[in-house]
């Protein structure tokens, strides 16, 4: 899908999400983002920890949701598609990324190694919800890159997965990423897209 269709498409999805003013663009293209990943430390040998993880940078940490029925995670070497360590969590992936500073972009690699799941994603700026999304993992026992470029900067991303407590688990790598792409304020972008559906139904008008 072409950049500027990809824009306006997530802009009108956007639009109907209550209490989010940020339009949100999901891209599986590396290009669209200056990536840093973030590796942590490798706990293969110990036990699944409650605490929060702390990316080695200190500029991510992982909330594990003490408290709900997923209450343990770590990073570990168990997946062969993924060089280096891996998040792994017990249950459903169900964790907040927190980061040290706004942002306008993340990004992960993953790896569904069971049946295909959906995930939410609500992101904040403090408390408030400044958009939302959702994506299905594309397939089973595959590399998969996909990212998330939001007009409104963020420091906190609520993950939820929403198949249940039994289901399989996927595995992730987690980046620090800018966007690579230009967007222009939401407003704009609503401006600017009813105004090529006002060209279009203008020149539709002048063919009949």
């Amino acid at each position: 899908m072409p950049k500027l269709l990809k824009i306006l498409t997530a802009l009108f999805f956007g639009l109907g999400v209550s209490n989010a003013s940020a339009v949100i663009i999901t891209s599986t293209d590396t290009a669209d983002f200056a990536l840093t990943q973030e590796n942590f430390a490798d706990l293969s040998a110990g036990a699944f920890q409650t605490v929060n993880l702390v990316s080695f940078s200190g500029n991510l940490q992982i909330d594990n949701l003490t408290g709900t029925i997923d209450q343990s995670h770590k990073f570990t070497q168990g997946e062969p598609l993924l060089a280096g360590v891996e998040y792994l969590k017990n249950g459903d992936e169900n964790f907040d990324l927190i980061f040290s500073t706004q942002r306008n972009a993340f990004a992960m690699n993953y790896v569904d190694q069971g049946g295909l799941s959906t995930f939410s994603l609500n992101f904040f700026d403090g408390a408030t919800n400044v958009g939302s999304t959702s994506f299905d993992t594309a397939s089973i026992n595959a590399a998969e890159f996909i990212g998330f470029i939001s007009t409104t900067l963020f420091d906190r991303v609520e993950i939820r997965e929403s198949n249940g407590s039994g289901g399989p688990n996927e595995v992730f790598q987690f980046f620090s990423a800018e966007s690579n792409i230009n967007l222009p304020e939401p407003g704009a972008l609503v401006v600017f897209g009813l105004g090529l559906i006002g060209l279009g139904y203008a020149r539709r008008r002048r063919a009949a």
